[in-house]
């Protein structure tokens, strides 16, 4: 799933995320979070970590259409997120800015939570579910430096 609202500002500032996610429900209890809260409305969604990933190595421009935040999920059929840091590695700088990589997963084990701090990009590991106090507070870093 992907929508061009990815390049688009908001009157709530420029932030731009792209959720990565292959279950739907999660998709819609983000977006019901973001819209009560008003927060990200110009969240993009993608069921499949490879066309992000796509996105960010094939655009011709991709400031314009790189997020300000991603928002990954572990634990994903085929081409999980595992796979997407470690492409995600060897692009990375060569981004026009910063992007904030938060680990967004449902897993209880600490050797996930260790292994995703060993890349340098992730900003962090929140758990399932997305709680409106982290959601605001990864907005309101974000937003202000967008």
């Amino acid at each position: 799933m992907y929508s061009s609202s990815l390049v688009k500002n908001t009157p709530q500032g420029n932030c731009r995320l792209a959720m990565i996610d292959d279950n739907p429900m999660e998709h819609l209890i983000f977006k019901k979070l973001c819209e009560r809260y008003q927060l990200f409305s110009n969240a993009t969604h993608f069921s499949d970590a490879r066309m992000m990933l796509n996105l960010l190595t094939q655009e011709d421009d991709t400031e314009v259409c790189t997020p300000d935040v991603i928002l990954l999920d572990l634990q994903m059929p085929d081409f999980n997120g595992w796979d997407f840091l470690q492409h995600l590695e060897s692009v990375y700088t060569q981004f026009k800015k910063p992007v904030y990589v938060y680990v967004f997963s449902s897993s209880i084990d600490p050797a996930d939570k260790a292994r995703s701090s060993s890349y340098s990009f992730v900003t962090d590991f929140i758990s399932k579910p997305m709680r409106p106090e982290i959601l605001r507070m990864m907005y309101e870093k974000h937003a202000n430096v967008a």
